[in-house]
């Protein structure tokens, strides 16, 4: 199977999508083979043309500080790839980055590898090395890279990121289908199976937080920003949501709401309702369908008039600053009238 990595990234702070990357490497070793003078990559550095990914290694400079987070890890993975004897196995975030997983927070700086049975690998310049025994059935190409599956790679970061980003993770990579690079689709993984393959690995480290991720994913989330929101109201102890609500309204929209509460409360009963709005809805032209900006919001608008009239809801909506942070969230919904259980 080859796979191209997304081309998008979210721009805000906290998500980055994998984009593509694809620029040619330059290494020193292709210039000693023709009797180059190698130093002259030294000198490109030094002038500022070109970027150093790793010793030897170097990339056209031109707009990288335009370069998301996304693309420039993808090269680093690129540049180690290009300087292993053998084809690494790439693991951890950098398949997360090749199956075009979400993660909450910035992509690292190291590039993840898996060492299988080689005790002699050590974690050094850049590289990060996982000493997890993989099945044959574990490693699969992606786009001319081996990388773990997609299981496997679902629990190592269940086991090994923080509760946030694991659930934004596994959100995704639990959906009945996942649409690919390419725009093919391949089966996710059901929460089921996971969970039956975690029990029969038996403890490792970060088993309990990956059992608590895992048991807590819901693949009827909308976006990573939903997930990450989520997760942060799971953690301020407030009711879990009803998601994805759908209002049909007298003129026949049917308008689909991210979140909602109906909570009894000793003088009333509670009804709220919850939208995160991510930049990626006014910014993408998928989103914006031909429509300026100021149009998609003023649209917005209307449909939240039109919810509020169909429903006899309260709402509240929030975007990354606030989903980003446990207190701004709680904080914001105890404004709304909401009470921790």
């Amino acid at each position: 199977m080859s796979l191209t990595p997304p081309q998008s990234r979210y721009p805000v702070d906290g998500l980055h999508e994998p984009p593509s990357g694809e620029r040619p490497l330059q290494l020193r070793r292709d210039l000693d083979l023709v009797g180059a003078d190698g130093r002259s990559l030294d000198r490109s550095v030094a002038l500022g043309h070109n970027i150093r990914l790793r010793r030897g290694v170097v990339v056209d400079g031109t707009g990288w500080n335009d370069l998301g987070e996304g693309e420039k890890y993808l090269l680093r993975m690129r540049a180690v790839s290009a300087t292993r004897r053998t084809p690494p196995v790439f693991s951890h975030y950098s398949a997360a980055l090749l199956w075009g997983l979400p993660i909450i927070g910035r992509w690292p700086e190291s590039v993840h590898l898996s060492a299988g049975a080689q005790r002699s690998l050590h974690s050094k310049n850049g590289v990060i090395w996982h000493r997890d025994l993989l099945d044959d059935a574990d490693v699969v190409a992606l786009n001319g890279m081996l990388v773990t599956s997609l299981p496997r790679t679902l629990l190592d970061l269940a086991c090994t990121t923080s509760f946030l980003s694991a659930v934004a993770t596994l959100d995704h990579g639990t959906t009945p289908r996942l649409i690919l690079p390419d725009q093919l689709s391949v089966a996710g993984v059901p929460k089921e199976e996971l969970l039956e393959r975690l029990a029969r690995e038996g403890a490792r480290r970060g088993s309990r937080a990956a059992f608590a991720a895992i048991s807590f994913s819901d693949n009827r989330s909308g976006s990573p920003g939903e997930s990450l929101s989520r997760g942060q109201i799971h953690m301020c102890r407030f009711p879990a949501p009803d998601l994805q609500v759908s209002f049909v309204s007298v003129d026949g929209h049917n308008d689909i709401v991210d979140f909602r509460w109906i909570q009894r409360q000793k003088t009333r009963t509670l009804k709220l309702l919850g939208e995160f709005d991510g930049f990626v809805k006014y910014s993408r032209s998928e989103y914006q369908r031909g429509r300026t900006i100021d149009q998609v919001v003023w649209d917005e608008k209307i449909r939240e008039d039109r919810v509020r009239l169909t429903s006899d809801h309260g709402m509240v909506r929030w975007l990354w600053h606030t989903a980003l942070n446990t207190e701004r969230m709680r904080a914001l919904l105890l404004r709304a009238g909401l009470r921790p259980e």
